[in-house]
């Protein structure tokens, strides 16, 4: 009769320590789910903001006009580079937002462009006041640009 008693705390314990042991291994892929969900937006968020920052940062640091025009892409941003006769010109092509350097109103080769970012939609809208209000489907930047088309 002992070892039936013995049998019984034994089983008992074996138990115990399965569910706790399940327990935690279940915290620990909770866990898990938590930190790779809060990656992803964490990620996601860097990506939007990259996009726009550079955009930004791209009309801002040139010094030359900023301006805009249609190609054959749709609504181009186009900073020129001085008095070259050249610019970057910004566009939405196959997805994605890419930059290229060329005559600002020659021909347009995204395949040999920079890709910038994943896109489905590059939109510009000059609003007042030298107010250009640029939408991604990451979000919307606003560019001032000021006297002489150079961008604030």
């Amino acid at each position: 009769m002992k070892q039936e008693g013995k049998g019984r705390t034994g089983f008992a314990a074996i138990t115990v320590t399965v569910f706790f042991l399940g327990c935690f291994l279940s915290l620990i892929l909770f866990g898990t789910m938590i930190y790779r969900s809060i990656a992803d937006g964490h990620e996601s968020s860097n990506r939007k903001r990259a996009l726009l920052s550079y955009l930004l940062t791209v009309t801002r640091v040139n010094e030359s006009a900023v301006y805009t025009a249609v190609g054959e892409y749709g609504p181009m941003l186009i900073v020129a580079d001085g008095n070259s006769g050249y610019a970057a010109r910004i566009y939405a092509a196959d997805g994605y937002l890419v930059e290229d350097y060329g005559k600002p109103d020659g021909k347009l080769y995204p395949d040999a462009a920079d890709q910038i970012a994943e896109t489905d939609r590059f939109e510009i809208e000059e609003l007042q006041n030298n107010l250009l209000e640029v939408t991604t489907s990451q979000g919307t930047v606003y560019l001032h640009i000021g006297k002489g088309g150079a961008a604030e």
